[in-house]
């Protein structure tokens, strides 16, 4: 007698088998995705330890930081053998200019006037300094000595080829006028009259001088003159003098009338 198993209701093997088997699949689908993606990172506080833990991953290797050299690592020098035997480099920088200062050595040999320390300046002036009509005495005396004296017709009846010299001492007060004149030494009378006039001349003008007091020497020197030729002078010839350092020179000229005529040259130095 064959027993007959009545089939359960809800329970079908075949269904039963086929919901197995997508079970299965379906589990091993998820692990297998799960297994591709790394999980997510975790975040955890700087005082408290990560465990390691989860599946591992490759890495780019992290860059090499640069070398850091020292004393040691460095080439030792070559010996002083090596370096005179060695030639000696061409200078890098160009030759300096020709404006540029001289060496030492070159100051050692330079001519004593190029390092001479300068001249002092000259002592201040006495007189009417600053004062606009002002003008220095010993030059002003020059220039007008030969204009008056050339007017005296003391000087037609002068032997040539003589000369005198007279000593004049002139005093200045504080405005730069002519406070006081003496003359002195053994002048002709020509010559003596000249310098009188002369001062007569300058007594109402501004000077200024070296110092309070100045003393010239005067001289003057006749000499036959036969020149006439318009520009030395037709009737008479005067020069305007000049005064430079210590010494002033000036000359005037005079027709002889029926004989030669006369050349009077006058030379003034400052004394001490």
């Amino acid at each position: 007698m064959v027993a007959v198993r009545e089939r359960s209701p809800g329970w079908d093997p075949p269904l039963v088998g086929f919901v197995a088997l997508s079970l299965a699949a379906h589990v091993g689908a998820f692990a297998a995705t799960h297994r591709a993606s790394p999980p997510a990172p975790t975040f955890h506080p700087p005082d408290q330890a990560v465990p390691l833990a989860g599946d591992t991953f490759d890495v780019e290797p992290a860059t090499a930081p640069p070398p850091v050299f020292t004393p040691e690592d460095l080439p030792e020098a070559p010996a002083e053998t090596d370096r005179a035997r060695a030639p000696t480099p061409a200078p890098a920088f160009a030759p300096a200019p020709a404006f540029a200062s001289a060496p030492a050595s070159a100051l050692a040999h330079a001519p004593t006037s190029a390092l001479a320390p300068p001249s002092p300046s000259p002592p201040p002036l006495f007189g009417a300094v600053g004062a606009r009509l002002a003008t220095d005495l010993a030059t002003s005396f020059t220039r007008a000595l030969p204009q008056v004296a050339s007017a005296d017709a003391a000087w037609s009846s002068v032997p040539t080829g003589s000369s005198s010299a007279a000593v004049v001492t002139l005093v200045l007060d504080d405005e730069g006028h002519l406070a006081q004149h003496t003359v002195g030494g053994a002048p002709s009378e020509a010559l003596r009259h000249g310098v009188e006039r002369t001062l007569v001349l300058l007594a109402a003008r501004e000077f200024t001088a070296r110092a309070a007091t100045t003393r010239l020497r005067v001289v003057a020197r006749v000499s036959r003159d036969d020149v006439h030729d318009g520009l030395h002078g037709d009737v008479f010839a005067v020069s305007g003098g000049s005064f430079a350092g210590d010494v002033g020179m000036a000359f005037f000229a005079l027709p002889g009338g029926a004989g030669p005529g006369r050349r009077v040259d006058v030379e003034l130095r400052l004394l001490p």
